[in-house]
């Protein structure tokens, strides 16, 4: 049987080449699938993310149960943070693993049985790969599950003159590993069991990934139709590939060149490597990445091929594209036109290009990834278009007509000023994100009209209240500080001097930005008091660097929009200088501040929980005064310190008194039952025990560490010894997790009674 090498068990082999969906429905169910959960991933992780999954849905031959595990915990790692809980290992058992949607509705699964069935249920399209048994070379294999399709046929021997017995192969394998240099001597070793255990087992499956390779040796298995060899190897080149190979994945290495593809090659995947140019395309192949090299051209494209990812060359043009491609990623390149599409692309992702205009598009598109280009305008969209991304085209002042099944809508930084009407007939479940723009007042006094009608039901457009202006030079930062320090007394140095050095740091220039646009919020107009406000918090930031490098950082995104996206930047600036000052040790003979300070922090934390809700909520929201609404509205009755007094845009934040009522009480409750187990856990607190109870604190950091050391050798024992996994990286390190999580559980309930020891009164009050 194969063997997923390095893994220790011997799992079997997929019998039938890829379903093709295509030809069952006009649009893929992965497609549909990506669409629901492509926001969970940042842009840069999409083509990554979205051949992964493709893969889950078409299994090569040679997948393995560890293959699975490793892809759905490879998604785990793409996510944005926060969405790790929606790919799931085991959620059903051990041999289920699912993707959640953003109702946390399974949406994807692939479910392995004891029978050998490789089961994927996506988007309620069912396709079952059947499991077997290794058979004798030159056989012809037809067994399948109900709803497969295909023959595989093994790969005749090698010629004469290549190795053919074990004992042959070993002699080669031995030399290579002999000639090993010192670094490579236990990689080498480690690789040359695994080969010889993939030829001993018949495995059509070689993994030699993360072994510190620098070469592999010139004759491998023979027998084997996928070569594997990702992340932490330092290859350059390749050997003489296996004539039968159909699966090539060498990622994350350092290839100058590929050798001759072998005429049956189906997938190739070489992203992140350096190279330069790709040698001729088998005529079969249907998954083409490269991302990441150094391409200037691409050689003629096969006509079977479906997926082409090009993404992060240096490409100043395409090849002609055939007929049967469906999915294009070439984000990243140096394109200033396009060739003509093919009538069934369905994905097209150019973003970061120098493109000024798109050519037709196909009439079955469903994603449209443009941004960062110089486009001024966008041809007519196909009615099935689901995702239009054209953020940051900084000369698009208009869109077209919106077909009304689009689901989501990216015009972020553009220069919009108005909409097209048919934006309001999407449906409800569509978003439409327009940060950025300048949009007219009448523009937004439209939507509020129509978005706040009884019986509204279309989408949900996010916006905020940039406005046009132009760009802004930062003056020098002791002339921005001048303005806001109380002058100085006759012979003593002027307080902004000490400024002239700081305007050298990292960010100084934003936080000059940001302090000249904090002139002209609402604060500084209104509250008398607000200038003396921030000369303090300037003498304080001129004293501590390190609180100054912090502060300088977050001013960076700080004046992005409008004014009141300033006085946000400042609350969160005034919370981190809170939390610096406790773990400074401001308050080690001040506990009863200390707790006041965590509260203040607690009461911030939940009223931004309460504030992401109350978006969810909203038709049309521009997300940072909703924020700040609540935030600058309960100030008193919650008792927040870092929050100033005034904003300027409360009236279209959506937010209403009942809801700040029913804030109020939610945060308060949430106080009385949660503040406590809340403040065990938070930073500031566990410096300040460190410092006055240091011998009872490291006790229970050592028994940490030790707690942490048995369980992950329990879990080791229990579970990854008789499962084969001892050795397998994503196994391990799903077990660390948990014993992690373990230890800091026990270290926080030793920490309990010292807690409540030390604070215990003024927790109470």
């Amino acid at each position: 049987m194969p063997l997923h090498v390095g893994s220790g068990c011997l799992p079997a082999t997929i019998t039938n080449l890829r379903i093709n969906c295509i030809a069952q429905s006009a649009t893929p169910p992965e497609m549909s699938l990506w669409e629901k959960i492509k926001e969970f991933f940042c842009s840069t992780h999409q083509a990554e993310a979205l051949e992964c999954i493709w893969t889950i849905c078409h299994p090569s031959v040679g997948t393995t149960r560890e293959d699975v595990v490793s892809r759905f915990e490879q998604l785990r790692m793409l996510v944005y943070a926060g969405y790790e809980e929606s790919i799931h290992s085991g959620r059903h058992g051990e041999s289920h693993f699912c993707i959640l949607d953003a109702d946390s509705q399974e949406i994807l699964s692939v479910t392995l049985d004891d029978a050998g069935n490789y089961t994927v249920n996506c988007q309620g399209h069912n396709e079952t790969y059947r499991f077997t048994m290794d058979i004798e070379q030159g056989e012809e294999c037809t067994e399948h599950a109900e709803g497969a399709s295909g023959t595989l046929q093994v790969s005749p021997l090698p010629a004469p003159a290549a190795p053919q017995t074990p004992a042959e192969y070993d002699a080669v394998w031995s030399e290579w590993k002999g000639a090993a240099p010192a670094e490579e001597l236990r990689g080498r070793a480690a690789t040359v069991q695994r080969i010889c255990t993939c030829l001993n087992n018949g495995s059509r499956e070689l993994n030699v990934g993360e072994s510190g390779l620098t070469a592999l040796p010139d004759c491998l298995p023979a027998h084997i139709t996928t070569l594997v060899i990702p992340h932490n190897n330092y290859l350059t080149s390749l050997p003489t590939l296996p004539s039968g190979l159909e699966v090539l994945t060498v990622e994350d290495n350092q290839l100058t060149s590929l050798p001759p593809l072998p005429a049956g090659l189906q997938t190739l995947s070489v992203a992140r490597n350096q190279l330069t140019s790709l040698p001729p395309l088998p005529s079969g192949l249907q998954m083409l990445s490269v991302e990441g090299n150094q391409l200037t051209s691409l050689p003629p494209l096969p006509a079977g091929l479906q997926m082409l990812l090009v993404a992060g060359n240096q490409l100043t043009s395409l090849p002609p594209l055939l007929a049967g491609l469906q999915t294009l990623s070439v984000a990243g390149n140096q394109l200033t036109s396009l060739p003509p599409l093919p009538a069934g692309l369905q994905t097209l992702s150019v973003s970061d290009n120098q493109l000024t205009s798109l050519p037709l598009l196909p009439a079955g598109l469903e994603v449209l990834t443009v941004e960062d280009n110089q486009l001024t305008s966008l041809p007519p969209l196909p009615e099935g278009l689901q995702t239009l991304s054209v953020d940051a085209n900084p000369q698009l002042t208009r869109l077209p007509a919106l077909p009304s099944g689009l689901q989501r809508l990216y015009a972020r930084n553009n220069q919009l000023t108005r909409l097209p009407e048919s934006i309001t007939g999407l449906s409800s479940e569509a978003i439409v994100n327009l940060y950025g723009n300048p949009l007219s007042e009448r523009t937004l006094q439209a939507l509020r009209n129509i978005t706040s009608a009884p019986g509204y039901s279309g989408p949900r457009i996010v916006f905020d209240m940039a406005g046009a202006s132009a760009p802004r030079e930062a003056r020098a930062l002791h002339l921005a500080a001048a303005d806001w320090l109380v002058p100085a007394r006759e012979g003593e140095p002027a307080p902004a001097d000490r400024w002239h050095m700081f305007g050298q740091e990292d960010n100084a220039a934003a936080f000059s930005l940001f302090l000249d646009r904090l002139g002209e919020t609402e604060n500084c107009i209104k509250d008398a008091g607000f200038k003396a406000q921030i000369s303090s918090w300037l003498v304080q930031l001129a004293e501590d660097e390190a609180l100054r490098a912090k502060t300088f950082a977050m001013a960076t995104e700080a004046t992005a929009s409008c004014q009141d996206r300033v006085t946000l930047a400042l609350h969160q600036m005034k919370n981190v200088q809170l939390v610096h000052d406790a773990e400074k040790g401001q308050y080690d003979n001040n506990l009863a501040a200390l707790v006041a300070t965590g509260r203040e922090m607690f009461r911030l934390e939940k009223l931004e929980q309460i504030a992401r809700e109350k978006v969810r909520t909203l038709a049309l929201v521009d997300e940072i005064e909703v924020w700040l609404a609540y935030q600058n509205k309960l100030k008193k009755s919650l008792g927040l310190t870092s929050v100033t007094a005034e904003m300027r845009f409360f009236r279209i934040s959506g937010v209403t008194v009942s809801d700040l009522q029913a804030a109020e009480l939610q945060v308060k409750d949430a106080e009385k039952s949660e503040f406590r187990e809340w403040i065990l856990q938070w930073g500031p607190l566990h410096s300040v025990l460190e410092r006055k109870a240091p011998e009872r604190v490291n006790a229970l950091r050592e028994k940490q560490i030790s707690d942490y050391e048995e369980t992950y050798r329990t879990l080791s024992d229990t579970e990854l010894r008789p499962s084969g996994l001892v050795g397998n990286t994503d196994a391990e390190r799903t077990i660390g997790a948990r014993a992690m999580e373990s230890a800091k559980k026990t270290f926080l309930d030793g920490l309990r009674p010292l807690v409540e020891e030390m604070l215990g009164s003024y927790l109470a009050s």
